[in-house]
């Protein structure tokens, strides 16, 4: 019954500076749970874990950023416009507390960082799902600039249609990001995959490009006290959908770091 509720329950929609955003609202707890997906992902693909979400402790929001999912289009996709709309849809929902707990995934994860970076009294905690890093692409290069350089000439060709990826590689461009280490003061829980040749050509995920990744996602809580970094060969990139009971067990981490604290 509680599985066929949800997946027969319809998404919903706020009009946020004149553009429709899809979301989903389910579960209830003292804490919200702001969920932020990876490139070119809606709320659909959070779909599989819907039913175990909403039993949680948590109210948990899942929102198609601009452009994704059944969200209206916009010029604009930078990271301060999707956060200042992210924050007019809190508003909206009445979800704009001082007990927010930010979750990311992939490209997801410099959304959050960069969030809490500017709203850092409402945000509880964070949570890093495999998250993008404004410094793997030169830090690839650093290792083979050939490989690197002709492996992401590939990538570009095959997403050449994705906005949000055009952004990320902006934002790998720069090698930096206006988040004031906000991950290395909040308490942070934060995902690496180790899993080796996901893809069979990509320099990512060679072994060298693992090191570098897992390094650079240690970076960001080397100095926080508060931080717990899960490190699982068990997992591709595509944490929520290759192991749900991980997820699952990151979010109860983060909730019981709070009530600890």
């Amino acid at each position: 019954m509680f599985s066929a509720f949800l997946s027969a329950q319809d998404n919903r929609f706020a009009t946020v500076d004149n553009i429709k955003l899809e979301y989903i609202d389910v579960g209830t707890g003292d804490y919200t749970l702001l969920v932020e997906s990876g490139v070119g992902m809606g709320v659909g693909y959070w779909q599989p874990l819907l039913a175990d979400l909403a039993k949680l402790n948590v109210r948990t929001i899942i929102y198609s950023r601009a452009g994704n999912g059944q969200s209206g289009s916009v010029d604009d996709i930078s990271l301060q416009a999707s956060n200042r709309r992210l924050a007019l849809l809190l508003q909206t929902i009445n979800a704009d507390n001082d007990k927010l707990i930010l979750l990311g995934h992939s490209f997801g994860a410099l959304h959050v960082r960069t969030f809490a970076g500017s709203h850092p009294k409402k945000v509880a905690g964070i949570v890093l799902l495999d998250p993008s890093h404004e410094g793997f692409q030169n830090a690839l290069s650093a290792l083979d600039k050939d490989w690197a350089d002709r492996d992401n000439s590939r990538l570009n060709k095959m997403l050449q249609q994705q906005p949000e990826w055009q952004q990320l590689q902006q934002l790998y461009q720069q090698n930096a990001l206006a988040d004031h280490n906000i991950t290395q003061m909040l308490p942070a829980v934060l995902v690496t995959s180790s899993r080796l040749n996901e893809s069979n050509w990509w320099i990512g995920h060679s072994p060298q490009g693992k090191k570098v990744w897992r390094q650079l996602h240690a970076s960001l809580i080397d100095n926080n006290p508060n931080a717990v970094h899960f490190v699982t060969d068990k997992t591709g990139h595509n944490v929520p959908l290759d192991d749900k009971a991980l997820v699952l067990k990151v979010i109860d981490t983060m909730l019981f770091m709070l009530s600890a604290g």
